[in-house]
């Protein structure tokens, strides 16, 4: 069986995939570092980096299901590349601007960080639509966990690489590392041969808005796709705000020093490489469903511990595993979608999932915030406690769903 499994990096054309793809998350991941940087030496203002954060956000929202049509209208592969194009040169105006007027304008930083926004969108729909035709049934588990394991690095990493560049080159032109890995984006995924989707004859169009409401009657009337994206749902209204409330005990209730802050989120980047590496160490082609479910479970426990210590060692320990858990839960469900949706369906249906999910997050940083203020950080570990149960309870019903 493990041949089967490591057959896929015999696969070039998914390799093509890895290796722009990671490229482009760590560029990704310096840029999502120097942005605020850069708005705090412009304005000094917390509240304009703020902006900045939702200006980042909305037109991933708004776009998402518009992108999820074109996935399934217009040849993949192209979308890819036009996306991670536009976003490079929107990034190299940065640097260009700085060098000719010698100065970054609030206003470029904002119109930057909306076009990259509402293109990662785009970018994202044709690629979730397209990796299970570039991969074989078996090999498609692996294929997310190696691109999990990417994003991973990534994150922990590209703040590191963003930090240390400003202090040699610049924040302007330490833009210009992003700018190199969406070229190297581009041509990775220019290299790949296989087709970016099943279909063969053309594309019979029935109206942008028929469409649109094609994808989102699907995935509510399949009942395992509506019950894993309402559980993908409920784990992105809790999780980012665990983190959230992390920060503020750290902050306001413990007191301790920011550097603490930097180590508690750290414990999670690092447990999600943990866990990729575990994932696939463990993970058995024809158990995905059990991985589900077991992480799922295990996930309610890190908020019951948190509600009782107030130790950052520990703290920061728990972050580890959360971190491994969300990297095996993740895992599964993006499998599991891809698995379930047909090909000239999937860019509509998991852009419908993906923004019922994306949308839960702000609003659960929202609510971790306000409950931690006001009725302190236990209480909200509680109520994320509890939310992660009921879900847990939900993948059971899930399984059920997808024997039946």
């Amino acid at each position: 069986m493990n041949d089967i499994r490591d057959s896929i990096w015999q696969n070039r054309d998914f390799v093509s995939l890895l290796v722009g793809r990671t490229v482009s998350q760590l560029g990704t991941a310096v840029t999502t570092f120097v942005i605020p940087w850069m708005l705090l030496e412009v304005t000094g203002s917390a509240t304009q980096t703020g902006i900045a954060f939702a200006i980042g956000f909305v037109p991933y929202i708004l776009v998402s299901l518009p992108a999820g049509v074109w996935a399934d209208r217009l040849p993949r592969k192209a979308l890819m590349m036009a996306s991670d194009g536009i976003r490079l040169l929107l990034l190299l105006s940065i640097p260009l601007g700085h060098l000719i007027v010698h100065q970054v304008s609030l206003s470029l930083l904002y119109l930057t960080q909306a076009g990259i926004s509402a293109l990662s969108a785009v970018f994202d729909a044709a690629y979730d639509a397209c990796l299970p035709n570039l991969v074989t049934a078996n090999q498609l588990p692996t294929a997310n966990n190696a691109m999990q394991t990417a994003v991973s690095l990534s994150r922990m990493f590209g703040p590191i690489v963003g930090g240390g560049a400003i202090g040699i080159i610049g924040s302007a032109n330490t833009i210009l590392l992003d700018v190199v890995s969406y070229a190297i984006s581009i041509g990775a995924t220019c290299s790949i041969r296989r087709p970016f989707a099943a279909r063969t004859t053309a594309v019979q169009r029935r109206g942008f808005w028929r469409e649109l409401r094609e994808g989102l009657l699907f995935v509510w009337g399949i009942r395992p796709l509506r019950q894993l994206m309402l559980y993908g749902t409920a784990v992105n209204l809790v999780g980012p705000g665990m983190d959230v409330a992390l920060l503020y005990r750290i902050q306001h209730v413990l007191r301790l020093p920011s550097t603490w802050s930097g180590i508690v989120m750290a414990g999670l980047s690092i447990g999600m490489v943990i866990g990729a590496v575990t994932e696939r160490a463990l993970r058995h082609p024809t158990q995905m469903m059990r991985w589900l479910i077991l992480s799922a479970w295990l996930q309610v426990l890190p908020p019951i511990v948190l509600t009782r210590t107030t130790n950052p060692y520990i703290i920061a320990l728990v972050q580890v595993g959360i971190g491994i858990l969300l990297v095996a839960w993740n895992v599964q469900i993006v499998t599991l979608r891809q698995t379930l949706v047909p090909d000239d369906m999937r860019g509509r249906a998991l852009s419908v999932s993906r923004l019922c999910i994306w949308v839960s997050i702000p609003l659960g940083d929202a609510i971790a915030g306000s409950i931690s203020e006001h009725w302190g950080t236990s209480a909200y570990f509680v109520i994320a406690a509890c939310v992660l149960f009921s879900m847990a309870i939900s993948t059971v019903t899930t399984r059920i769903s997808l024997s039946s």
